[in-house]
This record gives C-alpha cells, structure tokens and sequence, in this order.
C-alpha cells in the first residue's frame, strides 16, 4: 500500500464512525455464536476503510473468555463495547420470561433505542451472517424520513399471522441486517408504549399462530411495515443449499458478477463450498484454528498438467 493509500484509508477512519449492533446469547459454553460473530465482524472490516464501533448486548452467559476473543478480533481503528442486558431491566426480565425456541437476546432488540441513549444511528445485525459489500452502503442510505431499512421479502407466512401483525405481505420485512434511526424511532410513543404488551400477546398467540413466534420480528413489522425503506441489498439465506440447486445457482451467478450481497450463513453447519468465506473470515480472528482444522478437511485441486 503506497502513502497516498495509506493517508486516504487514515482520513476515511477519522469520519464518524458507524455504529454496528449485535445482541448476543450463549446458551452454553461452545455455543458457536461468539465465534460467528467475529466471523460477520471480520467480513465487513475486510470491505471498508470505515471506522467501526461494534456494540454488544450481553448478559452473564457470554463468558469472559468470549468477550476477550471478540475484543482480540478489533481492527486498531475499531472499538467494542459490551452492554449488560439487565441496564433495561424490563426488557431482560421479558426476554427470560420468552425464552425457548429462539435466543432471548431477540428480545432485547425492541429495548435498542434504551440501551444506546447516546446513539442517533446504528445498523443491528444478525450475528450469523457475511457481508460481502462496503458496510458504508448501508450507513449512507438516506432513510428519506423512515424510520429504518429493511430487507423486504423472505418466506412466506400464512395468511391470519399477517392479519395479526396487520401487515401485508408485500410490506414484510427481515430483520437480519436493519439500519436504524434510534432518534426516531424514541419519538414514536405508539411503539415505546406498546412494546412490552405486544410481546406479551406474541407469547400466547403462537400456540395458534406459529409465526407468532418470531417475537422481535412480528413487532417491528407491526408498527414500522409502514414506516420503514427497503433495503436495496439482498440478504440471502445460505444455508441447506445442497437442497436448493436453484437458489445455489442464483447464489453462486450473484457471487460470480461481483454483487454487493449479504449471506445469511450458519457456516460452521453448512456443508456446501459457500461455507469457505465463513472460515475464511476466521482466519484475522481468535478463531483461526477452527478455520484451519476446516481448511485441512478440503483437497486441493491437482492444477492441470501443462502441455509438453
């Protein structure tokens, strides 16, 4: 890198940072969602010259140990901070009373806007995903008086789940990757002070209605499906791709132009060639052992044999 690189990479680092947001459980001790973490962590910093402050809501399952890995995984130009999740009690108390299929750190989504009062901006981020773009694409978007952006689309739900979130289908969204006005998002009274209720309602609505069971979800689309702008950007389910010869196709085409995509990947379960990128992002991490041990497991391809 020559010194004009070096100056323009140092001035775009001393820009407002952007604000990431993870929210992050362990249900034991060799959950792996520590380590995806520094995995999505680690894809967006290998795309950006942008100064990064990575925000972490925890509670007392994220060991020690966990939280020095992560803080290890920072560029020099980067800061962590870890939030208690009990700072809110009431969202820490609700996310235990929830608990079950889904990590409770879900919960604590719809308490963002308390856990980071000093914060106007963020983008919240699923932990398990690969951020195959400039992460600046996203912080520039012009929210054009929404509330946030969101990936419009995803699987398809029965009919009476949207009639509860009154929500049309073509107005559903994905949280996975969601950039937030925080300060906005504060003034809308309606949410603040329905929240709680409709979380509650979530947890006795799912035993009719199974998507009811997407807590964090069903309440941002409920009152923000109208308020919000979609994201210009794919978020692209990954995964089981051995099962869907069309969507690793139309994966691989995406990957093949270059596209600014994003990949919602549990690559330490998938079985396919696309998992690479996850243990590829590995290996600037604490976790490069477990990116070699994969790495070992693949053969090299024998290069051809050159004419004589």
């Amino acid at each position: 890198m020559d010194w004009l690189s070096v100056w323009s990479c140092s001035a775009a680092m001393r820009d407002d940072p952007i604000h990431l947001v993870f929210c992050l459980f362990a249900r034991d001790s060799a959950s792996p969602y520590p380590m995806a973490l520094a995995a999505t962590y680690s894809s967006i910093r290998q795309r950006t010259s942008a100064s990064l402050r990575v925000h972490v809501l925890i509670d007392e399952s994220v060991l020690p140990r966990m939280k020095r890995r992560l803080r290890k995984c920072m560029h020099p130009f980067d800061r962590i901070k870890f939030h208690a999740a009990d700072a809110v009690p009431e969202a820490l108390q609700l996310s235990r009373q929830m608990d079950g299929g889904f990590s409770p750190a879900i919960i604590w989504r719809a308490w963002l806007n308390d856990y980071l009062p000093h914060i106007k901006r963020c983008i919240l981020l699923d932990c398990d995903l690969q951020v195959l773009m400039d992460i600046r694409s996203i912080w520039n978007l012009d929210l054009q008086g929404s509330y946030l952006s969101a990936y419009t689309g995803g699987k398809q739900h029965p009919q009476n789940y949207y009639d509860w979130i009154k929500t049309s289908p073509d107005n559903y969204f994905r949280m996975g990757v969601c950039l937030m006005d925080l300060e906005r998002i504060r003034s809308y009274s309606d949410f603040i002070k329905n929240r709680k209720s409709f979380l509650e309602e979530a947890l006795l609505v799912r035993e009719k209605i199974k998507q009811a069971g997407l807590f964090e979800q069903s309440l941002y689309n409920r009152f923000f499906s109208d308020r919000y702008k979609s994201l210009p950007f794919p978020l692209v389910p990954a995964n089981r791709l051995d099962q869907d010869l069309l969507r690793r196709k139309t994966i691989d085409v995406m990957l093949s132009n270059h596209q600014e995509i994003i990949l919602d990947l549990k690559g330490w379960l998938n079985q396919s060639s696309i998992s690479l990128c996850f243990w590829a992002a590995l290996l600037y991490t604490p976790w490069r052992e477990h990116a070699q041990q994969q790495f070992s497991q693949f053969r090299p391809l024998t290069p051809p044999r050159s004419e004589p």
